[in-house]
């Protein structure tokens, strides 16, 4: 699967609200399938890293960063 096509099922998946953007509670949902046995502690300081503009959310750019660096 084309990593493009991931990012728009990803965010499909976890944008549970459809307000295009990936809110806390979704990003720990997100986050668990992603690191799954790694755990949720890191997830608050990855939050951080990846809303690059620090608006609370994460655009599907700042998510399409994240899975290159920490799932590719």
């Amino acid at each position: 699967m084309e990593l493009n096509q991931w990012v728009d099922e990803l965010f499909e998946v976890f944008d549970e609200d459809r307000d295009g953007m990936i809110n806390r509670s979704e990003f720990v949902e997100l986050i668990d399938c992603l690191l799954q046995d790694k755990g949720i502690r890191m997830c608050e300081s990855i939050f951080k890293r990846f809303d690059k503009n620090h608006d609370n959310a994460i655009s599907k750019e700042e998510l399409r960063e994240m899975v290159i660096e920490l799932a590719l």
